[in-house]
């Protein structure tokens, strides 16, 4: 079986993509056209980048040459990222792309155009870009991402070789956050199980103070739950968490990146584009955050049951431990478990296009039934 090429080095857990990647690219056999597939946090854009970087580096992806290292920063001109101007992708980008096409590298051997958001074409962007994808030149790759096959339209699918992601091994998260000094052992184990594979979200639980505060707000309001403290009832605490999360929304979600610059002499939105995809992304945003202020409440009620049934080595919340076995009651154990199921059950629903704050009071009256 091929070695990964260097480029691949931090690439954690997903060892099929980047055995994959590095055999074609080592060999100069790589397609025209990549569809990423997987969820946040999976290294998607870390293995994009290492890719590009196979594709461009003269020794097949070194990881040390200047090519390389330009890449690594995202600064090298044979790379372009598109992402939605507005709420989509637009025509008018990709008559741009289209535009730009047959341009020669600037210094690679190839030049590659990275769509970090491929769920973002609407049926009139893609079709005006299935010529593109269908015959660019030779030194031309496409590299779309995306969270989710069914959501990406059937005509670009089918043009794409499809390369698929996992979520992050939570073992290999806790290591990476010990091994680079990031996180206490305890707190390491807490951001791994939370982040539930999703790495970026676990370094940057371990990075960004205003995160990990969030997160301790998060198990102040399980925990007052937990004991039956219900000051101002369901729709009060339903408030709190949406307040809280449009607030976190406003100032950044839990594994937002930055949007990679648009290149020179590609079109910039317009007004109306610029506020539509604002409110876009402050939705996507303030669901993001959400979900993670209920990923908090389900874990704290986890531990709470598997402390009441003796269990104490399967707690998640490893840095509250000791609160965790002062609060739990054998006899709310299942009580506990309902809370959890409660939970869990909410956060799936805020997947779909749902009311959030009807979704919010009804997980609260449930749970006031339940603790």
């Amino acid at each position: 079986m091929p070695a990964d090429l260097p480029v691949f080095k931090d690439l954690l857990g997903q060892e099929h993509a980047s055995r994959f990647l590095s055999a074609v690219a080592g060999r100069r056999e790589a397609s025209h056209a990549y569809l990423f597939l997987g969820p946040r946090g999976a290294g998607k854009a870390t293995a994009s980048l290492a890719f590009a970087a196979a594709l461009l580096c003269e020794d097949n992806g070194c990881g040390s040459c200047g090519v390389c290292e330009k890449i690594s920063r995202g600064a090298h001109p044979d790379i372009e990222f598109i992402s939605p101007t507005g709420s989509f992708i637009t025509v008018d980008q990709v008559r741009d792309i289209s535009r730009r096409l047959y341009l020669r590298p600037h210094e690679g051997r190839a030049r590659v155009f990275i769509i970090t958001d491929a769920e973002a074409f609407n049926a009139e962007g893609a079709n005006a870009f299935l010529k593109s994808l269908e015959e660019p030149p030779a030194y031309v790759y496409f590299i779309l991402l995306a969270t989710r096959e069914e959501r990406v339209l059937p005509t670009l699918v089918s043009r794409c070789q499809p390369v698929r992601f996992g979520p992050v091994p939570v073992e290999l998260i806790e290591a990476r956050l010990l091994d680079r000094g990031l996180a206490r052992p305890a707190e390491a184990k807490a951001y791994a199980h939370l982040a539930a594979g999703d790495l970026e979200l676990a370094v940057r639980l371990a990075t960004d103070s205003g995160l990990s505060d969030r997160r301790r707000h998060y198990i102040e309001i399980a925990d007052k739950l937990s004991q039956g403290a219900w000051e101002g009832g369901a729709s009060q605490i339903a408030a709190e968490i949406q307040a809280a999360g449009a607030d976190a929304a406003a100032a950044g979600t839990p594994g937002a990146a930055a949007s990679p610059a648009t290149p020179d002499g590609f079109i910039t939105a317009t007004k109306k584009q610029r506020e539509d995809g604002a409110k876009r992304l402050a939705r996507v945003a303030q669901a993001e955050e959400l979900h993670f202020a209920l990923g908090v409440l389900e874990s704290w009620f986890h531990d709470m049951m598997v402390m009441a049934a003796g269990a104490g080595a399967a707690v998640l919340n490893k840095d509250f431990e000791l609160e965790l076995e002062d609060r739990a009651l054998a006899s709310k154990l299942d009580a506990y478990r309902r809370a959890t199921e409660s939970v869990r059950s909410a956060r799936a629903k805020l997947s779909y296009n749902v009311d959030i704050e009807l979704a919010l009071m009804a997980l609260f009256s449930e749970l006031m039934e339940v603790i």
